[in-house]
Formats: structure tokens, sequence, C-alpha cells
């Protein structure tokens, strides 16, 4: 596991680059276009769809909404990304803040859905952890991250070769993936109970938790 003081020392470096970054990333490297233009993305979407339209009315927090993909199966929905440019191409409450610090009370969503997104932030403890405080008395998370066999604490790594030739100017950052123990471990000690952590396809975990 990655030292923490080293994580928020990194975070604290970077943390400017890390807005001017993504938001390069987003007008660059369009996730509608690529992602859900394969089978492994659409598999994901529709496994998540099913899951969001079980309980459609909860007060629900798209953390990482990147353009709003998932709203039209939310009724009462707010959006937050790093990417303003995202944030710019749909209509719904939404603002641009950070994972590791979510400008909310506690106490204020009914449900927290996240979709590839813990894979990209160092602490994904402090993510949790604020996910944890803005959520009400058993409140949902859910979650989905790339499956995979990477060592839990990831080091920074650049661009790959299909990243690249969208032109965005790569700054380290994070990729990692996630094995089903993983994933409920991190909920787990993160002040959750593990509903489920399923594997779909060859390439995602979803999980869901309940607030302790």
């Amino acid at each position: 596991m990655a030292n923490t003081r080293n994580i928020e020392i990194l975070e604290r470096e970077t943390i400017k680059d890390y807005f001017v970054f993504y938001n390069e990333l987003a007008n660059k490297y369009p996730e509608a276009e690529i992602v859900y233009s394969t089978e492994m993305g659409r598999t994901r979407k529709n496994y998540l769809i099913k899951i969001l339209k079980k309980n459609p009315n909860l007060l629900t927090l798209d953390l990482g909404c990147n353009n709003g993909h998932y709203k039209p199966y939310i009724n009462r929905y707010v959006g937050l990304d790093i990417a303003s440019s995202c944030l710019s191409k749909f209509k719904a409450p939404r603002l641009q803040a950070l994972a590791q610090q979510i400008p909310f009370r506690k106490n204020t969503f009914e449900r927290v859905f996240a979709s590839e997104v813990l894979e990209h932030i160092w602490n994904r403890e402090k993510v949790l952890s604020e996910c944890r405080r803005i959520l009400k008395t058993k409140g949902l998370i859910v979650l989905s991250v790339p499956y995979g066999k990477n060592p839990y604490g990831m080091r920074p790594k650049g661009g790959t070769k299909r990243h690249r030739k969208y032109g965005v100017n790569y700054i380290p950052y994070v990729h990692g993936k996630f094995s089903k123990e993983e994933v409920g471990f991190l909920l787990d000690n993160n002040g959750f109970y593990v509903n489920s952590v399923e594997q779909i396809g060859k390439f995602n975990i979803v999980a869901v938790g309940i607030k302790k």
C-alpha cells in the first residue's frame, strides 16, 4: 500500500496540473465516443443502468460524472467532475471539484455513484471517507473499477499510445486495477458494509456498499 504522507505531498504538488490535464483530456479524448463504443464499455454501462433503475429516485451524486452519461437513469441528480469541459456539455445541477474534497455537507445524499473514478486517484481512502461523510444513514455507494492484478499501491505512469494519438499532454497519473477482494477490502475498511462485488465480463468490477 502506498505511503499516505507521500500521497498527500504528491497531490498537493500536482493539484493544479490535474485540473489542466483532465480538462484537456476531456476535450481531446471524448469518453462517450471511445469508451462506450466498445463491447466492454457497453456491458459495464448496461449493468450499471440496471442498478440505477432499481432506485431511480434516490438523491445521487455522480462522482466523476464526465458528460453525464448516467443522468437519464437518475431522477434526482447532481454531477461532480474535475473537468469543466465535461460539465459544460450537459444540463443538470453540477459543479467542478475534486473527489477528495467534495463540497457538500455531511448526510446530504442517499447514493454516491462513481464509475471508473477510483483507479485514477492516489488516495482512495480519502475519496471513500468523503463519500461516507456526505451520505445519509444507510446510504448507498455504487462503484465501477477496472479488473486486474496490479498491486494496490500504484506508481504513476505516462499515457498509452492509444491516448497519445489524441494529442493529450500527459502528466504522471494513476491508472490502477483491482481484484474483487481489494474492492471489498476498500469498502469494508472505509465505513461501508459490502452488499455485493461482481466481476462484469473480463474487464470490470461493480460493487455496492451500504454506509455503516
